[in-house]
């Protein structure tokens, strides 16, 4: 009977790891065998750092274009100095990269991630499908509460709030009252709106009569800024 190992996730219940332990009819020198996924890790490894050791103006471009626009929903700001911070730590992960002989470069470096990579796995997930999720999270908003995605760390989100004026079985007619934007206003029966100076004057169709530049509606909308008074 083998030793017991605590297990973090279920997944690995179902997903068994599979491993290479001879190559044909010679035993590999590792004990245990080699991981495909170790063997998966490092291939990418060596590719990533091929492409980065070129220092390629297209790659540099293509990374700007795509941290800019990750940066975008923050600001114009943000969206520049995220593409030119992706253009320079390629281009200096680059000079590093070309600074190191090739054995460290082609063998030892992509050894190291691969391992690396196949040891952590946080909340018992592998260490790629950590980092998607986690960039993922960062990125948007991947979580909802009353019906709404939730804004990402720093996005401020103005909550208008509805305001239903409407009579009841106790007031047949319209209150006064005073309504301040952004909101959207909803009455239960036609009313007129009446542009003045600085805010709007809204009273009920059935009584007011229409004059020039009033607006007849049920449904009004206030942006930041506006005030709506109701009078009856």
């Amino acid at each position: 009977m083998g030793e017991l190992s605590p297990i973090r996730s279920y997944q690995r219940l179902f997903r068994p790891d599979r491993r290479i332990y001879q190559v044909d009819g010679r035993r590999l020198p590792v004990p245990g065998g080699v991981p495909l996924s170790w063997l998966a890790w490092a291939f990418f490894a060596l590719l990533a750092i091929l492409v980065l050791s070129s220092r390629s103006l297209l790659l540099s471009g293509l990374a700007a274009v795509v941290a800019g626009a990750a940066g975008r929903p923050r600001g114009i700001r943000t969206a520049l100095a995220a593409g030119c911070i992706a253009v320079v730590g390629l281009q200096v992960c680059g000079l590093l990269l070309g600074w190191l002989d090739w054995p460290l470069r082609l063998v030892v470096l992509p050894v190291a991630l691969a391992s690396l990579a196949g040891q952590v796995s946080a909340d018992g997930r592998p260490a790629h499908r950590h980092l998607i999720s986690l960039a993922l999270l960062r990125l948007r908003a991947a979580r909802r509460s009353l019906e709404r995605p939730v804004a990402v760390d720093g996005q401020v989100d103005v909550w208008a709030p509805r305001v239903w004026v409407a009579p009841d079985h106790r007031y047949p007619v319209l209150h006064h009252g005073r309504v301040y934007g952004p909101a959207r206003l909803v009455f239960g029966q036609p009313i007129v709106l009446t542009r003045r100076r600085g805010r709007h004057v809204v009273r009920p169709a059935a009584t007011h009569r229409a004059r020039r530049g009033d607006v007849r509606a049920q449904v009004v909308e206030l942006l930041e800024g506006q005030v709506v008074e109701v009078r009856p």
